[in-house]
């Protein structure tokens, strides 16, 4: 069967990369250093994994250039080695058994306040529209009412009721 060393660096790069800031990372480590080789070419690819991992932890930014550098790795193996190309599927199939199946998973990580806004989609068709009600309300945060709350209803500024 015919594959793209390409496409499927691309996958096994992206799944790397994911996986080094998730609790397995023990054992994707080593599914990817055995990919890489045996002996002492495995050893240092734990090494430089680790390493990846760490920059990766650190600064997020990063992310796409430690993909990157996996991504032209990988592809040079699989080109050279094809027992590489059996073994990095089989790992892919082991750790992400969802991929290719339409699936598609969203990660964020930090913090969501104020007026910001956050959106997780596979597709978002005819764009994002904010609709914010900016009519009178009454603030109830922190509010300790000892009796009725009066107030006035308004929507979208139409005076309703009052209470």
């Amino acid at each position: 069967m015919e594959f793209d060393p390409a496409v499927l660096a691309d996958e096994g790069s992206k799944i790397l990369v994911q996986e080094m800031t998730k609790t397995g990372w023990e054992l994707v480590k080593g599914g990817f250093a055995r990919v890489f080789g045996r002996g002492q070419a495995q050893e240092g690819t734990l090494a430089e994994l680790e390493a990846s991992r760490e920059e990766v932890l650190e600064d997020e930014e990063l992310t796409e250039s430690v993909r990157g550098m996996w991504k032209v790795r990988l592809r040079q193996r699989l080109k050279n080695d094809p027992e590489a190309v059996a073994e990095l599927r089989a790992l892919l199939d082991e750790i992400a058994p969802e991929r290719g199946n339409g699936n598609i998973t969203n990660n964020f990580h930090g913090n969501v306040r104020d007026n910001s806004i956050l959106i997780q989609a596979g597709r978002v068709e005819g764009g994002v529209n904010r609709h914010t009600y900016r009519g009178d309300y009454v603030d109830m945060r922190g509010a300790k009412a000892e009796g009725d709350v009066i107030g006035t209803q308004n929507n979208d500024g139409n005076r309703r009721r009052k209470s």
